[in-house]
């Protein structure tokens, strides 16, 4: 379930996810990057992350950078998580740190916010429904960004021109709008968002594209919703699939999804 956030915090968080499923057995699942960085809270039991052969436990909560590879989770009894997803700069603006430090990371809230993230997490876990859950977020959230300077308009412009296109935008058409050089404006992304401009553009475009698919009849070909998000050619479409989420465009569309970028696989 998506659930959108209070009008004056919707600059920072995208939406909250409640993501539930109360089989008790042990369930793959597959995590792959939407673009965003978030906030997760386990209320239930926490999944195992697996990593070249090694497992890695979860904690109940976390913060966690952009996803640079997909990941594989395992979920050991019912799982009840509440995710919040953060605008791309989200990382920035909560800790004022460069964004690409947290790439592939997760960090105890406990870890980075001492005592008010140990607070917070007792209040969300505890609280008895998810309008209690979220007001906690969203109250903690708004004293963090008391102080905060939020990205310079050039980067929001450069956001706003990605999404208008659905990711179906190469770096020279941004450079000819915006007043800004290659350089400098990789340098914002790594710095705000984690990740390059072109790679980011490629994750709303993939992110479009399953969205694309997920709403299609039953009779639409993946070929041709392909073709419609601008992808031209199967074997790179195929390929790109491979690399950011392990399966092929096929095997997604029959996949059990909680989410549009974590599934049971």
């Amino acid at each position: 379930m998506q659930i959108p956030p209070s009008p004056h915090l919707s600059h920072i968080v995208k939406h909250y996810l409640l993501l539930e499923n109360d089989f008790g057995g042990q369930l793959n699942y597959r995590l792959f990057s939407d673009g965003n960085p978030g906030m997760v809270f386990y209320f239930k039991s926490p999944m195992v992350e697996q990593t070249e052969g090694q497992v890695y436990a979860h904690s109940r909560s976390f913060v966690y950078g952009q996803i640079t590879q997909y990941k594989n989770l395992i979920s050991t009894g019912k799982l009840g998580i509440l995710v919040v997803v953060l605008q791309p700069y989200g990382i920035n603006a909560l800790l004022g740190m460069a964004s690409f430090e947290l790439n592939d990371c997760r960090i105890k809230l406990n870890e980075l916010f001492k005592t008010d993230g140990a607070d917070l997490e007792d209040r969300v876990l505890n609280a008895v429904d998810i309008k209690s859950k979220v007001g906690h977020i969203e109250a903690f959230i708004s004293a963090k960004l008391a102080n905060v300077q939020y990205p310079d308009k050039i980067l929001t412009a450069a956001l706003k021109l990605i999404d208008s296109h659905r990711g179906n935008i190469i770096i020279s058409n941004l450079l000819e709008v915006l007043p800004i050089t290659e350089k400098q404006l990789e340098r914002r992304f790594n710095q705000y968002i984690g990740i390059s401009p072109k790679r980011f553009s490629a994750t709303v475009k993939l992110q479009y594209f399953l969205k694309s698919l997920q709403n299609s009849s039953p009779g639409t070909r993946i070929a041709d919703a392909a073709y419609e998000s601008g992808y031209y050619d199967q074997a790179h479409l195929n390929n790109h699939f491979k690399k950011n989420i392990g399966i092929t465009p096929s095997a997604y569309k029959a996949n059990k999804l909680l989410a549009i970028n974590f599934m049971q696989v």
